[in-house]
């Protein structure tokens, strides 16, 4: 998907013309839009996790908040970069150095992208947190440690960053060009049926494997559940889980967004559709759209999580102001903190309360 977004803006373009073919005022504000709610609502959802360190000793949690920074870093990056947002308004470098520079690790939108592929195999660590716990309860702690979780996105990082570092070599810089129009697409596989080859590749490792692993994993767990006589209790319990069904649904919506975009990359390198026009761009804004989703599914989906949300944006008011509005949204008394004595035992309900 690096160069799903990837256009061909070459240095042919008529004076007056975006840099970015097919961004429109339309496409900007919504973009704008979309970096603003993933940047609100993931960042509350990184307070949440920095201020309750305790649910940290859960790897499912280290995994959600992960994704979070992840989305919040995508949010920044999608209004900064030119491709986006800010179009000709971008300070272009003009010397040649800082250019090629800029070219390659700014205009390219390599590590945009590749925060796209590493939330994907984020979500995919998800699932298979959660095919642990309801199919394989046993094996459990010892393979999801805090450790082994932290070296499991240490590595989900470094593989993203491989899959899209090929368009570290695919930018040029042109010097004799306008500002805005220095950069250009170098392909490195031109030809066909290699381009087509590399793109398939390509998108079965950014999508298709892990999208369809998410998929398999699932299916699996909701058969040993219930059509799988022999299940546990307490397996058919956790399948039901709070957590469970948030992991699910965020998967889901990560596959709904990201498959369109990556088959209609696909297709273009086999020569069977064009980058840069309004369909790719749609389906462009479709996949932003899942960093700002995510932060809904953990309010809408497990009310453990909405009410430690809803708990911190009113932890900063005081006396009746706070006590009204908590009572309003019946939050548990021990959530609203409305004396001293019990900020401990809040801090103990909600750590008990998002361990599902």
């Amino acid at each position: 998907m690096n160069s799903s977004s990837n256009s061909t803006a070459s240095s042919s373009l008529p004076k007056g013309t975006s840099a970015m073919p097919g961004i429109t005022p339309f496409t900007q504000i919504t973009y704008s839009v979309i970096a603003t709610v993933a940047f609100l609502g993931n960042t509350l959802v990184i307070c949440v996790f920095g201020r309750e360190r305790t649910l940290l000793k859960k790897s499912y949690n280290i995994l959600i908040l992960t994704l979070a920074i992840a989305d919040v870093l995508t949010a920044t990056l999608l209004v900064t970069n030119p491709a986006f947002v800010l179009g000709d308004s971008f300070p272009y470098p003009t010397n040649h150095v800082m250019g090629e520079i800029f070219c390659r690790f700014f205009w390219d939108r390599v590590f945009l992208f590749q925060l796209v592929i590493f939330s994907a195999y984020i979500c995919l660590a998800l699932s298979t947190e959660r095919w642990y716990a309801v199919v394989k309860p046993f094996n459990y702690s010892n393979t999801f440690n805090t450790k082994r979780t932290l070296i499991y996105i240490l590595a989900a990082w470094v593989w993203s960053l491989i899959l899209c570092g090929s368009t570290f070599f695919e930018v040029g810089y042109v010097p004799s060009n306008p500002p805005s129009r220095r950069c250009k697409w170098l392909f490195l596989w031109g030809k066909q049926p290699t381009r087509a080859i590399v793109g398939i590749i390509q998108v079965s490792f950014k999508m298709i494997f892990p999208c369809l692993t998410m998929l398999a994993l699932y299916g699996h767990m909701v058969y040993k559940t219930t059509l799988f006589a022999a299940s546990s209790a307490e397996s058919r319990a956790k399948m039901r889980g709070k957590i469970t069904r948030m992991v699910g649904l965020a998967c889901l919506m990560l596959t709904v967004c990201l498959a369109p975009s990556q088959t209609n990359y696909a297709l273009a390198m086999a020569g069977k559709a064009k980058l840069d026009n309004k369909l790719h761009h749609g389906l462009s804004l479709l996949v932003f759209i899942n960093s700002c989703a995510n932060p809904f599914i953990y309010v809408l989906s497990n009310r453990n999580y909405r009410l430690v949300i809803i708990w911190k944006l009113f932890s900063a008011c005081s006396g009746r102001d706070r006590r009204n509005i908590l009572n309003r949204g019946r939050i548990h008394p021990v959530l609203s903190g409305s004396s001293t004595d019990d900020k401990g035992a809040g801090d103990k309900y909600m750590a008990e309360e998002t361990q599902f």
